[in-house]
């Protein structure tokens, strides 16, 4: 799903946990999976995606 990362940051991630089992959220591009649509644009309102299961249909 393509997101702008400051929508993104209210998304669970499934990787990221607390030492109670609770998920945390999204952290856009400070995660390594983070991958922007376009390489040249990088800002808070850019679309992305988590690259954790690969890229999304139409992108």
């Amino acid at each position: 799903m393509m997101l702008p990362q400051d929508e993104a940051r209210f998304k669970y991630c499934p990787l990221l946990k607390t030492s109670d089992d609770k998920f945390r959220m999204c952290q856009g591009d400070q995660c390594m999976m983070w991958r922007f649509k376009d390489p040249e644009k990088k800002g808070e309102g850019d679309e992305g995606y988590c690259g954790l299961a690969g890229k999304p249909m139409g992108a």
